[in-house]
């Protein structure tokens, strides 16, 4: 007998959505254990509630909410109210299972990969306080401003399936938020302080009825395993006219997925008069490539010149994005001051003229990162990232059964830049590494999370 011939999804009459089981889903706001009003350079220690039967947090629907002020009013760097935000810590039972600093500076990073300016001028300016050039909005000493600002970057919150996080083991997750310095998080004549009130964060928890819960558990055998992302960051520094630059990047993973460089000014880092995190730039970088015990990736160096599109299409197939020509990015757009700019509540004292975050800066030009310039004109901060891509082509980043980073266990990882001769400035080179991590609950052992890298 013939097989039938194939029939139109829309002529697929007994095929329909099915009725999820018994749930409920509510609201919470969790606040801090170590107090309610905080300033830069301090520590929030927030806690996942435990021993919640049968309920799950679903951290696409997370954020974090605060009110800020500053006695000495500037502007934030580029990513707005993550600006404040120096490094995210997860632990649970004494036991680390996420670390990293310079969460403001990624989350910048990031932005600007995969981010418009219409994004960061239109939603992300009323959550975030963001614009949609190359600095954020100001934050002033007169009012508290709220943020709001999706909880996004730990490992809980990137599952690779998304999964829901169970909120039923016997030790509660733990997540300390230090505070960024007001020196890196805003520009402004002096440091001054910021100050942090009514922080919380708010989530939906989702609730399963006893039978509903006993079937998940019944599937799963008691062990909740979820495969999710994380980031570890290494720095290093180099000196002016390096023309090679050799760091071991110290990374011991399973399956390391990418690795993304930026480079910032040293002049530019830990300085009030400077948008600190935001601000990078190539300089002078040739070519480059990362060492895995001694094996080149890629096997050719990615060479650095002209307008950077090779260094900027290594970037996007790090992020698994190359061939996507609606790819939203905030690099090399031109964005003018007009009229109703304050009267529609945006800075209009400070707001972005010229070409916002021109992607190629061989080096600041001006270390106070606040030549604007007339409409046309270029400003001197940077955007300049790239990356290498270490997956193989078996998952390419989007497979939902699949993971296929380079394992770097006992191994020495190695990044190695050459620079033009005696050109380079002084400058912080910060290195994220993406990599998969396993997080386990055992209900029926310890019934507390475990991670496994």
């Amino acid at each position: 007998m013939s097989a039938p011939d194939a029939m139109s999804e829309s002529l697929n009459y007994p095929m329909q959505k099915r009725r999820a089981v018994a749930s409920r889903s509510y609201r919470v706001k969790i606040s801090p254990n170590n107090g309610q009003t905080f300033t830069d350079g301090q520590t929030v220690n927030i806690d996942m509630p435990s021993n919640l039967a049968g309920t799950y947090c679903n951290w696409n629907q997370c954020y974090l909410k605060f009110k800020a002020k500053t006695d000495v009013s500037g502007n934030l760097d580029r990513c707005g109210g993550y600006s404040m935000l120096q490094r995210c810590q997860v632990s649970t039972a004494g036991s680390q299972i996420f670390d990293l600093p310079n969460y403001n500076t990624l989350m910048t990073i990031l932005m600007d990969g995969d981010s418009s300016p219409a994004y960061k001028a239109g939603v992300g300016n009323i959550l975030l306080g963001t614009n949609g050039g190359f600095q954020g909005g100001e934050l002033l000493g007169v009012d508290n401003r709220t943020f709001c600002l999706p909880f996004v970057l730990h490992p809980f919150g990137m599952s690779t399936p998304h999964r829901l996080m169970p909120l039923f083991s016997s030790s509660p997750v733990q997540f300390k938020l230090t505070l960024e310095s007001a020196a890196n998080a805003k520009k402004s004549a002096t440091a001054g302080t910021i100050d942090f009130t009514e922080v919380e964060l708010v989530c939906v928890f989702t609730e399963l009825s006893p039978g509903a819960q006993a079937q998940v558990d019944q599937m799963s055998g008691g062990m909740y395993n979820i495969l999710a992302s994380s980031y570890q960051n290494v720095g290093t520094t180099m000196n002016a006219n390096d023309s090679v630059v050799t760091a071991n990047l110290g990374l011991s993973v399973s399956s390391l997925e990418r690795i993304i460089v930026c480079h910032r000014p040293s002049a530019s880092v830990n300085n009030t008069l400077t948008y600190s995190l935001g601000n990078r730039t190539k300089n002078y970088l040739e070519q480059y490539s990362i060492f895995i015990n001694g094996e080149q990736y890629p096997a050719r160096p990615i060479v650095v010149e002209n307008k950077g599109a090779e260094a900027l299409a290594e970037f996007l197939l790090s992020d698994h994005s190359l061939v996507n020509f609606d790819k939203q990015s905030s690099f090399n757009i031109a964005i003018a001051q007009n009229a109703s700019f304050a009267s529609n509540g945006l800075d209009g004292a400070s707001a972005v003229v010229g070409v916002a975050t021109p992607y190629i800066r061989e080096s600041a030009t001006d270390v106070s990162g606040d030549q604007i310039g007339a409409v046309g004109t270029t400003s001197n901060i940077g955007s300049f990232i790239t990356a290498v891509e270490l997956e193989t082509g078996l998952s390419d980043g989007r497979s939902q059964r699949l993971y296929s980073g380079v394992s770097t266990i006992s191994s020495t990882v190695n990044y190695r830049g050459v620079y033009k001769a005696n050109s380079a400035l002084s400058a912080q080179i910060d290195f994220f590494a993406q990599f998969t991590i396993l997080l386990s609950l055992n209900t029926r052992g310890t019934n507390v999370w475990s991670v496994s890298v």
